[in-house]
């Protein structure tokens, strides 16, 4: 009877994601995704193909099972990184061999009403494509960044790559579910008579309801990736024309580095500095960083006026806003159309190093009204972001597949 009853329920697959349930921006907003559609009386099922943790990490993670209502399976049934190059390519046929298998299975057995497939990689991509054709299974596109504007991104494939992604294998999907509205735009002239649901960052945030720490320095946080040295060192000059470094810190955290690597780029940050100023983070538990949030006096976020970040609303500034401090950003894409400088937010209205640095002073010098942009800033995200506010709308989206 149980199983008769699940199965009336709306079932929503999700595809080509690694690293659920604890992956960066990508697996969070999927995470997210998944338990709004819950909130709504859908199951969710998550299909991963291959393992990519190390060896000593979440050892005791099953391959299959459920997280915070969320079925999961990884098709590799492994989700470890093999450490030989033959053993990576062995595993990772066996994950599109068991994809195949498993959705096979699932359509057979039960019933599949929407897969939402990110979209970077063309050949990974099609596949998909190919089995929601031969399966008949509605397609929609977890759409949220221009793959094109990427700069990190230069290969000579990695740019054929993305260019397909944005200008053809896009308009292959039912649907699509943009993040800001210049991939909406996007979206809309390249597929006008498909349906698209602008889908904008999402948060959960019961998971920021813990008690302040006793801290004992006020320091401004950061958090990004050191890819962007760019924004990373933006950011720096901006601290530093404050010149507080003995009575205001900053605190970055950082992705894509080693505690090595990281530990050397904060040596070499503060050798500029007469005190050490400057605290650098990276691979951080989820309650560090939670705890980091909720005890700085100002969240920092620059946006520059570039087609990347005009397309992009980064996954962290809902957990900014979710903190109840005050977040510090840029007129650019997303922002301008919630924030309003001052009430909800400090937003410079350019990305110019003095003009972000008096937004950064303000809080230094007006900490009760900071205090209240970040308690209006709150309230804000849970108005606009908080998961369950679109678990309806995605849900009435499903239907128009």
């Amino acid at each position: 009877m149980e199983k008769q009853t699940q199965n009336t329920k709306p079932h929503i697959v999700f595809m080509g994601e690694i690293r659920f349930p604890y992956g960066l921006a990508a697996v969070q907003r999927l995470t997210l995704m998944a338990k709004a559609f819950i909130y709504e009386g859908c199951r969710v099922t998550v299909i991963c193909r291959k393992g990519s943790w190390n060896q000593d990490e979440h050892k005791d993670f099953e391959y299959k099972g459920n997280f915070e209502g969320i079925d999961y399976i990884y098709t590799s049934k492994d989700v470890h990184r093999p450490k030989s190059f033959f053993g990576r390519n062995v595993q990772k046929i066996k994950g599109i061999i068991g994809e195949l298998r498993y959705l096979r299975e699932l359509k057979k057995h039960d019933r599949i009403d929407l897969a939402i497939v990110p979209n970077r990689e063309v050949k990974h991509a099609l596949r998909y494509l190919l089995f929601s054709y031969f399966y008949k299974i509605p397609t929609a596109t977890n759409f949220v960044e221009m793959a094109s504007s990427m700069e990190h991104r230069t290969g000579f494939l990695q740019r054929i790559n993305d260019r397909l992604i944005d200008s053809w294998v896009l308009k292959q999907y039912n649907g699509a579910l943009p993040i800001s509205d210049r991939l909406m735009n996007h979206y809309n002239q390249k597929s006008p008579s498909k349906p698209a649901l602008k889908l904008p960052i999402l948060c959960d945030f019961e998971k920021f309801n813990i008690p302040r720490g006793n801290q004992e320095e006020p320091y401004f946080l950061y958090c990004g990736s050191i890819r962007y040295k760019e924004v990373f060192n933006f950011i720096i000059e901006a601290y530093k024309s404050l010149n507080v470094d003995e009575h205001t810190k900053l605190y970055m955290i950082v992705s894509g580095g080693s505690k090595k690597e990281t530990a050397q780029l904060e040596d070499e940050i503060n050798s500029s500095f007469t005190t050490q100023p400057i605290k650098l983070y990276t691979n951080i538990p989820y309650e560090k960083l939670v705890y980091l949030y909720t005890n700085a006096i100002a969240l920092l976020i620059p946006l520059r006026p570039t087609i990347q970040d005009t397309s992009r609303f980064p996954h962290k500034i809902g957990e900014y806003l979710a903190s109840g401090n005050p977040v510090v950003t840029t007129a650019v894409g997303e922002i301008m159309n919630y924030f309003e400088d001052g009430k909800t937010a400090l937003v410079a209205n350019k990305y110019d190093v003095t003009s972000f640095a008096q937004k950064m002073r303000y809080v230094i010098d007006n900490p009760e009204r900071s205090v209240e942009i970040g308690l209006n800033g709150k309230e804000l995200g849970l108005r606009e972001f908080d998961y369950r506010a679109h678990g309806k709308k995605m849900l009435d989206f499903l239907k128009t597949l």
